[in-house]
């Protein structure tokens, strides 16, 4: 119990001790902390014991209300995510954030930026082990309050507003978490992820529609998606922890959370979830075909995928287990890729100065690294076999079309279709940036890379190549081991 409590305090410990540090230091400090909680992290991640302290919060609310901690498979699979990628992200950070950087200096004091990295990181650990929805909601702002700051980190005009632009649309959803919680106390005074089973089936719909909402503006589904492709305007590695282990798989996390807390969910739930995110799906992989912007590209994308993971809940909540299993699976899949994604393309702008489809060719000739990591992750978004990637995407297209239903088939068939235009584009622009005769801007790029840049690279090519092993036992342990 006590390493599951350090677990969650030591982000938050070395957060604040980073902020008093100028220039790197604060970094070496960040990856220590980050380490230490990795370690800590790492004793309990496989016990499935659900904890819970008698300390009453609230008393005139009441209601036997208690803050606790909450491990189980699920909690195991977003734990594993937020902490290595948050370790990785924080050691690349230690070379992407300095002078050297052609497509954006930058220059001490480093303190606040590894002080937001830690307490997002303790507000993500918070989130994924808390035992109620209001436990939930309160580390659920601090995140918000964390990407808004990291998004306008340059403090340029564009990231201001986008950073602006990202605490607006995410903090109406959060608007609708708090009337959640306000018709939960006021019909069944709690709280508890299984509350739905003691309200009113009118009541039940409203909570679930608010809750949906609210992950729906965290997860950047429509209408409330645009603020993440302008958010690619923060520094690379804040970008890959939004995309791959943060902020956005808060969203997913909480409609995954009420799907196996619940049994008295309906197909109406499941059908508000599914168009949803089938909508989604095919808005986001349209909007691929008119990106010249690497990190844009892959923001789309995984706007996309978070629809794959919701895709493959409502399967879930309709009642085919493979569904929900691949909707779970995918969490893991698609975090490691995105992960490797993006600080590849972070380490690309790094030596060459830009972001840019039209600029960029050649790569492969003098960046063999970048090239190998930017192509592992590719084919594993995309679902090429026997890449990550392919394995959840097979679960959730079975799922799809295993329940006989018409309007499931058709969402499956979408989805599949999605898949389709993804793997062309990304092929596209795969063989547009990386072969061929080298373009001017490679031509002229720095290839000295920081030494942590391409160790945190290598790491997350491996963890990438073996995520389904990694994942897929705590997958399997979710569903009882069958």
């Amino acid at each position: 119990m006590e390493f599951l409590i350090t677990t969650l305090i030591t982000p938050f410990i070395g957060a604040f001790i980073c902020l008093h540090f100028r220039g790197r230091g604060a970094g070496v400090f960040a990856s220590l902390f980050i380490l230490l909680t990795l370690y800590l992290s790492s004793i309990n991640i496989f016990s499935t014991q659900k904890i819970n302290y008698d300390y009453l919060f609230f008393k005139w609310l009441n209601i036997n209300l208690s803050f606790g901690l909450l491990n189980d498979s699920l909690t195991s699979i977003m734990l594993i995510l937020i902490i290595v990628i948050g370790l990785f992200v924080i050691l690349y950070s230690l070379g992407y954030m300095s002078p050297q950087n052609v497509d954006h200096p930058f220059y001490s004091p480093y303190g606040s930026y590894y002080f937001l990295m830690l307490l997002f990181i303790g507000a993500m650990i918070g989130i994924v082990t808390a035992t109620n929805f209001l436990q939930i909601f309160f580390f659920w702002e601090i995140t918000t309050l964390c990407s808004w700051a990291l998004i306008s980190y340059t403090k340029e005009k564009k990231a201001l507003f986008s950073g602006l632009k990202a605490f607006i649309m995410t903090h109406i959803g959060g608007l609708g978490f708090l009337i959640a919680l306000a018709l939960m106390y006021t019909e069944a005074k709690s709280f508890d992820f299984s509350v739905f089973n003691s309200l009113s089936t009118s009541t039940r719909f409203i909570v679930f529609a608010l809750l949906f909402f609210a992950a729906s503006a965290k997860s950047a589904q429509i209408p409330l998606f645009t603020w993440l492709p302008n958010a690619m305007v923060a520094p690379t590695p804040v970008s890959a922890y939004l995309h791959a282990a943060a902020m956005v798989k808060a969203g997913v996390y909480l409609v995954a959370r009420i799907y196996i807390s619940n049994t008295t969910l309906t197909e109406s739930f499941a059908f508000l979830v599914g168009i949803v995110a089938i909508l989604t799906m095919m808005i986001s992989v349209i909007l691929y075909y008119f990106q010249d912007d690497l990190k844009k590209l892959l923001a789309y994308s995984t706007i996309g995928h978070l629809g794959y993971i919701l895709f493959g809940v409502s399967l879930g909540i309709f009642g085919s287990k493979t569904g929900g299993m691949g909707g779970i699976f995918h969490i893991i899949n698609h975090g490691f890729a995105k992960g490797l994604l993006f600080l590849s393309v972070g380490g690309i702008a790094y030596a060459t100065g830009s972001k840019s489809i039209s600029e960029l060719k050649g790569l492969s000739l003098k960046f063999p690294l970048f090239t190998a990591c930017f192509l592992v992750g590719m084919f594993a978004i995309v679902g090429v076999p026997p890449f990550s990637g392919f394995w959840s995407k097979f679960m959730i297209f079975t799922g799809a079309f295993e329940l006989k239903n018409s309007y499931l088939a058709i969402f499956g068939a979408l989805a599949i279709l999605e898949s389709i235009l993804s793997f062309c584009w990304y092929i596209f622009v795969g063989h547009r940036v990386f072969f061929g005769p080298s373009s001017e801007k490679v031509l002229k790029a720095n290839s000295k890379v920081p030494l942590s840049m391409q160790l945190s690279l290598i790491c997350l090519l491996i963890l990438s190549l073996f995520s389904p092993l990694i994942g897929y036992p705590f997958v399997k342990a979710l569903y009882g081991g069958n």
